[in-house]
């Protein structure tokens, strides 16, 4: 009775020893493997192309971008630090930009289904001929 006793402490000892670090392995991600897309919000989807959205400006200051499309839809878009903002080629601060304004959003879309604004461009009215461009 003591051997089976013994052998059956040995045999947990050895378990606790040797068994439950191979099963602490399975929850590590595999070097190489494939990425998985994070759940938390303000993660963008990895290798996703930027969307455009065009139309006027509703609202807008540094935390959001309120966007009315021409089919009168309106469009919230987050704007970070990243947030890049363009009128022609020149550079320009959010504040450049007013309530009116005809822009071209380019973004990216978090995980969570919310869209982040990378570049904002204004959009100035062609000139058709004959006329004089608006200043």
């Amino acid at each position: 009775m003591r051997a089976n006793l013994r052998s059956s402490r040995l045999s947990i000892i050895l378990l606790v020893a040797f068994g439950l670090p191979a099963f602490s392995q399975y929850g590590r991600p595999m070097p190489g493997g494939r990425a998985r897309t994070s759940s938390t919000p303000g993660a963008t989807i990895p290798d996703e192309p930027l969307a455009t959205f065009s139309g006027a400006v509703q609202s807008i200051d540094k935390k959001k971008l309120i966007l009315q499309e021409a089919d009168s839809k309106a469009l919230q878009f987050i704007c970070s630090h990243k947030t890049q903002y363009f009128d022609g080629d020149k550079k320009i601060k959010s504040s450049g930009i007013k309530a009116g304004d005809c822009v071209t959003v380019e973004t990216k879309r978090y995980a969570d289904g919310e869209m982040e604004a990378i570049n904002v461009h204004i959009e100035h009215p062609k000139a058709t001929k004959g006329e004089a461009p608006a200043s």
